[in-house]
C-alpha cells in the first residue's frame, strides 16, 4: 500500500520542481518588496501611477497575486473564507465598471455592439460554468 502511494505522489508533477517551503519564501519576498515599495513611494512622493504600474508589472510577471491567494486558501478552515472576502469585491468591481461603460456606450450610440459583447459575455460566463461542472463530475 505505502509503494502505491510513493508511486502516485511520483507521478504527480506540477510542472514545477520548487518545493512549496521555497515557493512560500518567495511569494513572500515579493509581498514585502511590494510593501516596500508602496512606503518608500508614499515617504518620498513619487507618482501614484508610475508606483503602481511598476507593482502591477512585478506581479503580472511573477504571479504574485495568484500565488499568495493561493497561500492564502491553504491556511485550514479559514483560508477560503478570506479568499473569497477578496475575490467578490474583485468581481463586484469588474461587473460595475462594465455596467457603467456599457451605459455610456449605449447613450452614445453603440447599441448594437454591447449586445453583441454582452452576449459573448454571457456565453463565456456559461461555458466556463459548464467546463467548472464538468471538471468536478470526472
Amino acid at each position: 500500500m505505502a509503494d502505491e502511494i510513493e508511486d502516485v505522489e511520483e507521478g504527480i508533477s506540477l510542472g514545477e520542481k520548487m518545493p512549496i517551503r521555497k515557493k512560500v519564501l518567495h511569494v513572500l519576498f515579493i509581498v514585502v518588496v511590494g510593501a516596500i515599495m508602496i512606503i518608500a513611494g508614499s515617504h518620498f512622493r513619487w507618482d501614484k501611477w508610475i508606483v503602481g504600474g511598476v507593482l502591477f508589472l512585478i506581479g503580472l510577471v511573477t504571479q504574485a497575486w495568484s500565488s499568495l491567494v493561493g497561500l492564502i486558501g491553504g491556511i485550514p478552515g479559514v483560508g477560503h473564507v478570506i479568499v473569497r472576502f477578496l475575490a467578490l469585491p474583485l468581481l463586484f468591481i469588474i461587473n460595475g465598471v462594465g455596467n457603467m461603460i456599457a451605459f455610456f456606450a449605449i447613450k452614445i450610440g453603440y447599441k448594437k455592439e454591447i449586445i453583441d459583447v454582452k452576449l459573448l459575455a454571457w456565453a463565456f460566463a456559461l461555458g466556463a460554468l459548464i467546463g467548472f461542472i464538468g471538471g468536478e463530475l470526472l
